[in-house]
C-alpha cells in the first residue's frame, strides 16, 4: 500500500487482514477444494485472496475500491484462477455464481446485515465470514437470550452456524477497536422455503415480530395484522403462547407462525 500510495478510508470500513497465518487458517476452516467456486467480498489488499488462490479453486474476488487494483493485480499475477471484480457487492448481479458455491470473506463491519441478507438469498453451500466479535456472538444466540434478534432467527433457520475462530485486532491494518470472530454457516439440506419469494415473506414476518422486542409476540403481530381474531388463530395453530416474547421463540416456532400467516 505504501508502494502505491494508498491510504485507507474509514467511510469504506477498511480494516485489512494483514496476518498471513490467520488468512491461511480461515481458508483451512473453509474446507475449500480445487473444484469449488469461491466468492470473496472485500478483497482489500489481497492477504486472504492470496491464501484462497493457493487452493486452486475458482475465486471471484469483489472489491469496491478501485485504488486496490494495482496492488491486487501485482499480488495475484501468477494466479489464473482468480477473477477480480471491482464493484459494490450490494449492487452486484451474482447470477454468475453456481449453486453450491462457498463464500469466504472479511466483510466491512458496518454493512454486515445487508451483506448477509443478500447471501442468504443465494444458493450457497457455506459462508465462512469474519465479522466484529459482538455481531458474530449475537448471531450465535439461542432462544431466550435478550441479544437474539431477527437476523439471528432467519440465519439459523437457513443455516447451521458455528464460531470457528477468534482473530485479534492486532491481525489487521489498521487495528480495529475490537477483536473479530469467524463464523461458518453451512446451508441446511431441508429448508421450509420453496423459493426466494417465500424466504422474503419469512424475513418480513420475523423482522416485524421483532419490531419491538420488549413487547409480546401477540402485540408485535398486531402491528401488521389488523384482525385480532386471526392473530389468536395463528398463534393457536402454531402452538405459540400469546405472551411469549420474540427472542424466546425457536426457529421452528417462527416457521410454524409463518406457515399459518401465509394461510390468512
Amino acid at each position: 500500500m505504501k508502494k502505491y500510495g494508498v491510504t485507507l478510508k474509514k467511510s469504506l470500513g477498511q480494516n485489512f487482514l494483514s496476518n498471513e497465518t490467520f488468512a491461511e487458517k480461515i481458508v483451512q476452516l473453509s474446507e475449500i477444494e480445487k473444484t469449488d467456486t469461491v466468492l470473496e467480498i472485500g478483497a482489500g489488499a489481497g492477504t486472504l485472496t492470496v491464501a484462497l488462490a493457493q487452493t486452486g479453486a475458482t475465486i471471484f474476488a469483489i472489491e469496491i475500491d478501485e485504488r486496490m487494483r494495482p496492488i491486487l493485480q501485482e499480488r495475484l499475477l501468477t494466479y489464473e484462477n482468480v477473477h477480480l471484480i471491482f464493484s459494490d457487492f450490494l449492487a452486484l448481479d451474482t447470477s454468475f455464481l453456481p449453486d453450491g458455491y462457498k463464500c469466504v470473506s472479511n466483510i466491512p463491519y458496518y454493512i454486515t446485515a445487508p451483506i448477509l441478507k443478500k447471501l442468504l438469498f443465494t444458493n450457497f453451500k457455506s459462508l465462512t465470514i469474519m465479522m466484529q466479535k459482538e455481531v458474530g456472538e449475537r448471531l450465535l444466540e439461542k432462544p431466550g437470550s435478550s441479544n437474539r434478534g431477527f437476523l439471528t432467527v432467519v440465519l439459523q433457520t437457513v443455516a447451521n452456524v458455528q464460531k470457528v475462530l477468534t482473530v485479534p485486532k492486532s491481525a489487521f491494518v489498521p487495528n480495529p477497536d475490537v477483536d473479530s470472530v469467524v463464523l461458518k454457516m453451512t446451508r441446511k439440506e431441508q429448508l421450509p422455503f420453496s423459493d426466494n419469494y417465500e424466504l422474503e415473506s419469512y424475513w418480513n414476518l420475523v423482522s416485524n415480530a421483532f419490531s419491538q422486542k420488549r413487547k409480546t409476540i401477540y402485540n408485535n403481530l398486531k402491528t401488521f395484522i389488523d384482525d385480532k381474531q386471526k392473530i389468536e388463530e395463528i398463534l393457536l395453530k402454531a402452538g405459540v403462547q400469546p405472551n411469549e416474547r420474540p427472542e424466546g421463540l425457536t426457529e421452528e416456532q417462527f416457521v410454524a407462525l409463518w406457515r399459518e400467516w401465509k394461510r390468512i
